[in-house]
């Protein structure tokens, strides 16, 4: 069994609303590393805008929630709009999740992160959320889309859930040249990720994923890296 073999049985199943999402953003990005952020049409992805965030990266070790759904919301228990996207997760975890945001922005990749309810038992299980990257208006590195989806069993109670995320693991998935992420059409809910790219997880204790130099890139999707000063959509 090769590497790839085994990092690959180590991911989840992935629900139907974020294979969903993850579909429209690959059709998008055709045969880029990136769709831009002006591509996104919010009718065709209706049914998960209450579980979506749109998130900025204006400079290194900053990411912030430019837009965020309802249900995201009101799982926070706060307005997320102009917040930083470390605010929605647990103190000891905040590394963990920032290490995924900025690897799916600047290498670009797909990130994962399990998620989990802090109770007085321990982590309990319910979400996973996937970060998918996108450029701005420059065609620079700068944006992802971030879909929330939690377990079925958590969603009639959505509302009387609080408090910051734990994240109990994360992975991140290198975006071919070429083809789809996700694998054939199956099990809506347990659809695997395709099996032929290489999975790492991610965690604090590993070095983080290196990111693509600019000459690797096709030329008409070559990132531009530079400070964003606000503004742009």
């Amino acid at each position: 069994m090769t590497m790839t073999d085994e990092l690959t049985q180590a991911l989840p199943g992935i629900d139907g609303r974020i294979t969903s999402v993850l579909r429209y953003w690959d059709g998008l990005r055709g045969d880029r590393f990136a769709p831009g952020r002006i591509e996104i049409s919010p009718s065709a992805i209706t049914r998960h805008l209450s579980r979506i965030c749109i998130l900025e990266r204006p400079r290194a070790g900053t990411v912030r929630m430019r837009l965020a759904g309802a249900t995201l919301s009101t799982r926070a228990g706060m307005e997320l709009r102009g917040m930083p996207f470390r605010s929605l997760f647990d103190l000891d975890d905040r590394h963990i999740a920032m290490d995924a945001a900025e690897t799916a922005i600047t290498t670009p990749a797909v990130s994962l992160l399990a998620l989990a309810s802090p109770e007085r038992s321990g982590p309990v299980p319910e979400a996973m959320m996937a970060i998918l990257p996108l450029t701005d208006t420059r065609g620079a590195l700068t944006r992802a889309l971030a879909i929330y989806s939690e377990r079925a069993s958590v969603t009639p109670f959505i509302s009387d859930v609080r408090g910051r995320f734990h994240v109990t693991d994360s992975w991140s998935l290198d975006i071919p040249e070429s083809g789809p992420i996700v694998g054939p059409m199956g099990d809506a809910t347990a659809t695997k990720l395709i099996s032929t790219q290489i999975m790492r997880p991610r965690l604090a204790t590993q070095a983080a994923a290196p990111v693509l130099e600019a000459q690797d890139l096709p030329n008409n999707c070559r990132p531009v890296f530079q400070v964003i000063d606000g503004g742009l959509a």
